[in-house]
């Protein structure tokens, strides 16, 4: 079962829940006030960065170099 970040709009609650493909985002609940006006948060886990084993630099940089930080272009 996949686990989702909700954000309570009435009490500004961050909580996350496991649901499984039966249950309804129509009917998540806050747990901290109990209202249903939940929204999903994006989740940033496991979004696109790749990086290389062995101590390598990462595929997005981050250095703002020419191989992420890792040379000496300057």
């Amino acid at each position: 079962m996949p686990m989702y970040e909700y954000l309570c709009a009435k009490c500004e609650r961050d909580f996350e829940k496991l649901i499984s493909s039966s249950e309804s985002d129509e009917r998540m609940t806050c747990p901290e006030c109990g209202s249903h006006n939940v929204r999903k948060k994006l989740s940033l886990f496991g979004v696109g960065a790749k990086a290389s084993l062995g101590g390598g630099t990462s595929s997005f940089g981050g250095g703002g170099c020419c191989s992420g930080g890792a040379c000496s272009c300057h």
